[in-house]
């Protein structure tokens, strides 16, 4: 079974912007779905975690509620069936950083680096700058992976 990482993207979408990502969030739903079944392998990281939570602070009218909307959102997300990294180690950033050089928004490189380091054979997010690493870890969409998911079942 492959093993995907989930990138902030999608899991702001799963917890803080499903009202605002209307046709995205039916997708995201039926894959978190999907790994609290066992049938989809995942992991994301305590970056994208941070970055949730800072999300949730900068879109919210006070730091307090947006500190409640962001304790719920990885609240949300850590009761799944994820796995979720630790902490690069300096020098694991710098030793695999050289890996990802064709990605153009640098702020991603620890979600990378993360995915390659922990077995993850691709990205489901929604930022197209993934598709720069193609190379060493696939890119999908949500939609993408279920669709992949529902041909595979087909099969077999």
């Amino acid at each position: 079974m492959k093993q995907y990482y989930l990138d902030t993207s999608v899991l702001l979408v799963y917890t803080l912007t499903s009202g605002a990502d209307a046709d995205r969030y039916p997708h995201v739903q039926q894959l978190f779905d999907q790994i609290q079944q066992g049938m989809i392998k995942a992991t994301t990281s305590f970056y994208a975690l941070h970055e949730v939570y800072l999300f949730a602070l900068d879109h919210a009218p006070d730091i307090e509620i947006g500190g409640n909307f962001g304790k719920k959102a990885i609240q949300a997300i850590l009761s799944t069936k994820m796995y979720v990294t630790p902490l690069l180690t300096r020098i694991e950033r710098k030793i695999h950083a050289r890996l990802f050089q064709s990605l153009s928004d640098a702020s991603d490189l620890p979600h990378v680096i993360s995915a390659k380091l922990w077995g993850c054979t691709g990205i489901i997010a929604y930022d197209e700058h993934f598709r720069s690493v193609t190379d060493i870890l696939e890119y999908k969409t949500p939609q993408e992976v279920l669709e992949l998911e529902m041909l595979g079942a087909s099969k077999g």
